[in-house]
């Protein structure tokens, strides 16, 4: 009797990691081997010396070098710039797809949207300032420690028939409940 090899996919919801904290099966301090076993061997990769990088599409997760064990997960490429947005917010390979939720293809979502989003859905969330001194505001969920991030500027670009870049208008937000959600991350410093 022969058995089969057969792996059923895994559907990451967005909703349960922006509620949990855990990326399907991947939480922090999951290590880079179960991280490769459970997700693929077939990524991208950045080294930055003492932190590492794996990237499934624009799904990046952190590891530190020394004891390879994640330490942020992120997806900092959300804008819709009309490039293509269905690669910056979509994946799948053979061992994993993603349920966006509320994450639509050529779409931007802004503070205010972000913050009914949750609300909508009884998640309790703050809202802080970026960093120690800063005007710029990001949601944190209280439970999971995911944040989200948003910013004030993106560039437009035009292109021809052939998909070349012909122009860039780089466009300006005032209105702060209108900036426009750039990344939902956790990390654990």
């Amino acid at each position: 009797m022969q058995l089969a090899n057969h792996i059923e996919m895994l559907t990451i919801q967005l909703k349960e990691f922006i509620k949990t904290g855990a990326f399907g099966p991947i939480r922090i301090g999951t290590t880079k081997t179960e991280l490769i076993k459970l997700f693929g061997k077939k990524y991208d990769f950045g080294n930055f010396g003492e932190s590492q990088i794996i990237k499934y599409g624009w799904y990046e997760f952190f590891y530190l070098t020394h004891s390879e064990e994640i330490f942020g997960i992120q997806n900092d490429h959300l804008l819709f710039n009309n490039l293509d947005h269905s690669a910056t917010i979509h994946y799948k390979n053979s061992f994993f797809t993603i349920d966006t939720w509320f994450l639509k293809e050529n779409n931007n979502i802004t503070f205010d949207q972000m913050r009914s989003i949750l609300q909508n859905e009884n998640i309790t969330y703050i809202i802080k300032p970026a960093y120690s001194g800063s005007d710029e505001r990001i949601i944190e969920c209280v439970n999971s420690k995911v944040t989200f991030d948003f910013t004030d500027e993106y560039n437009w670009y035009e292109t021809d028939s052939r998909g070349t870049i012909t122009n860039c208008k780089e466009q300006k937000i005032t209105d702060g409940s209108q900036f426009i959600l750039n990344g939902i991350r956790l990390f654990n410093y």
